[in-house]
């Protein structure tokens, strides 16, 4: 492979967008490196800007592990596509079926695999705001060594194998590592994208139990409970009212969110105020009434009577329902308090 981790000493940036392509390389998983190989093959890169953009933008591309000829591609095709079963494999064409995805979809072979572009980037990067950047897809990052290999891999969770059935981050990893449990390797080091979240690393007692609350956590941040309106800044909240600095903890408050009434900040009172009105069934959309009517107005009475409290995300308060514990301890061995 590549030396990936020095590309970005060789392009021309600022010295803090250097430093942050040294951390951002520093950081990446095993399968953000594989896709990044094929990546620069396929999308232009001139310059740190170009760059901070595209590993911002990762997972738009797909990556198929160890697809890296079209006899390997139809393989992979056949099996993780179109679950092809052993019987039936001999009998596939792979060489022909790999020839023709590859024609169609213009990616990129590898030594690691095959890489091409799902969707097109935009620019996310644009020179002024890389305090904004998180790195791409993730919800906890963990980096795991062994003896054969001490310097240690990350590892972006949630892992999305047992859905898709293909190889993903942690099966990348393991192999990367010359492993095939977790029980043989060490945890260096973990973190959250909730800067609450404080010293993961320290809150498990094994690689297994971490892993769980990550992929699980990140499921929920993928799926933004369900569709829910205001999803994050209503778990950053909440978060921030219970003082939580765990992540089991933390997934247990995205359970409960319910126990919490919310609001947004002035940003977004109109939407909120939009959404809220047509729910109480106070106005309708596409009316005169409603053409008229003064959705901000109206979401700051409804912060008023149900008395909420201003924070940083926007204004929020317990609601007394019953929280259920399902992944955290009990709430006295975390000192935290709940009102």
């Amino acid at each position: 492979m590549k030396k990936l981790e020095y590309l970005w000493k060789d392009i021309e940036g600022t010295e803090k967008e250097n430093e942050y392509l040294e951390k951002r390389f520093a950081e990446m998983s095993v399968k953000e490196k594989y896709i990044l190989e094929g990546a620069v093959q396929i999308v232009e890169v001139n310059n740190a800007p170009d760059l901070i953009n595209l590993t911002e933008q990762l997972s738009n591309f797909d990556f198929h592990y160890k697809a890296t000829d079209n006899e390997s591609l139809g393989e992979y095709i056949a099996r993780h596509k179109e679950c092809a079963s052993d019987d039936i494999l001999p009998f596939i064409k792979i060489d022909q079926l790999g020839s023709e995805y590859h024609e169609d979809l213009n990616g990129i072979f590898t030594d690691k695999g095959y890489v091409y572009q799902r969707n097109s980037l935009k620019q996310i990067y644009d020179g002024t705001n890389l305090d904004k950047m998180t790195g791409d897809n993730w919800t906890v990052k963990i980096k795991v060594g062994n003896k054969d290999y001490p310097e240690g891999v990350w590892i972006n969770l949630p892992d999305y194998e047992f859905s898709s059935l293909e190889p993903d981050e942690m099966s990348i990893a393991l192999d990367a590592l010359g492993a095939n449990k977790w029980s043989r390797c060490a945890l260096l080091d973990a973190k959250c994208v909730f800067p609450n979240i404080k010293e993961l690393a320290e809150q498990y007692d094994s690689i297994e139990e971490l892993i769980s609350d990550g992929n699980n956590f990140g499921y929920v941040c993928d799926e933004q409970g369900q569709g829910r309106a205001f999803f994050t800044e209503h778990l950053e909240s909440a978060m921030e009212l219970e003082v939580c600095t765990r992540l089991d903890f933390a997934l247990d408050i995205s359970q409960n969110l319910n126990c919490y009434d919310f609001a947004p900040k002035e940003d977004k009172l109109e939407i909120y105020g939009r959404l809220l009105a047509r729910k109480n069934g106070i106005v309708e959309p596409d009316t005169i009434l409603g053409d008229n009517f003064d959705y901000t107005l109206y979401a700051k009475a409804d912060i008023d009577n149900r008395g909420l409290a201003p924070c940083k995300n926007g204004f929020i308060k317990s609601n007394g329902e019953q929280f259920h514990y399902e992944f955290s301890k009990k709430l006295d061995s975390m000192g935290i308090s709940m009102e």
